[in-house]
């Protein structure tokens, strides 16, 4: 009778192993949707801005997948330009994708598979794919690896896969495009110098372009400048090219100037025509002129 009774109410128990699974599939569940992880630090005149945003979706009988994109925002507090791209901040963009498994220990572990990285002049484009120990927290999701961890707050119920935000590079350099710069002379004055583009194909190979340039430079005392009899002066000058594919470059020409004339400008001897080879880099255009000088245009 007694072994009747235990063998009954074993029966009525569901073994183990079958809980287990179930157990498991719930915290997969519990992790699909949006997460997001922001960090923001300053040292050595920038500022540094990590932002991460997360989708994670589940499919019955398979792990946990989905993608991240993480994005690096670099700001100078100076207000002076990078060497990478001439401007005050860039930033630095990749789409990772990754599933998460069970890792043998009743834990959770997360794996890169692959990513996509944004072209531009200030990324070399190459990532380490790594993973990392996942535990769920209900609206927190802890990321830990050796030397470091992370925390994922939950934002949405969203299990849409993202997409990279970025469009395809061109293959020419049509377009519109800007170029600015900062600099001090050796007079100590504020030089400002800002060029407007524009590049209109002629045929597959062929374009034609034009620049405006207006350079403006300021006093850092106040004072007036000798040759301009006040405290800041401009000139602008203009600029007719033409261009032609070769190889994976474009090869630019300056064909005419209408230069700028102003009193400041006597003393300096008038800039001879020029020629580059330029280079598209997501959304910007890489030129190289003679002598080594390096110019990185952007869109506006």
């Amino acid at each position: 009778m007694i072994r009747t009774l235990l063998l009954a109410l074993a029966a009525c128990q569901a073994p183990t192993s079958a809980r287990a699974p179930l157990v498991e599939q719930d915290a997969m569940i519990d992790m699909v949707g949006g997460w997001r992880w922001l960090h923001r630090t300053e040292e050595n005149g920038t500022v540094r801005i990590e932002d991460e945003q997360w989708r994670l979706h589940y499919t019955q009988g398979s792990p946990l997948a989905g993608s991240y994109l993480r994005t690096v925002e670099i700001r100078s507090t100076d207000a002076l330009g990078f060497p990478c791209n001439q401007r005050p901040w860039y930033r630095q963009r990749a789409l990772f994708d990754v599933v998460i498994e069970l890792d043998g220990d009743g834990g959770y572990r997360a794996r890169e598979t692959g990513y996509t990285a944004e072209p531009s002049p200030c990324d070399h484009e190459f990532r380490h794919v790594t993973d990392y120990a996942v535990e769920p927290r209900g609206n927190r999701m802890d990321l830990r690896w050796d030397g470091g961890s992370q925390t994922l707050w939950h934002v949405d119920d969203e299990s849409v896969a993202l997409a990279k935000p970025w469009a395809d590079t061109p293959t020419t350099p049509a377009g519109a495009w800007r170029w600015q710069t900062r600099s001090v002379d050796d007079d100590r004055n504020l030089r400002e110098e800002t060029e407007w583009w524009e590049i209109t194909p002629r045929t597959d190979t062929l374009f034609d372009a034009t620049y405006r340039r207006r350079v403006r430079v300021h006093s850092s005392s106040g004072q007036p400048i000798a040759c301009a009899n006040a405290p800041s002066w401009t000139f602008d000058d203009a600029y007719v090219l033409s261009g032609e594919r070769e190889d994976e470059h474009w090869h630019l020409v300056e064909r005419a100037v209408d230069a700028g004339a102003h009193p400041c400008l006597a003393a300096t001897p008038q800039r001879a025509l020029d020629e580059a080879t330029a280079e598209v880099v997501g959304d910007f255009v890489v030129l190289e002129w003679r002598g080594k000088r390096r110019q990185v245009l952007y869109r506006p």
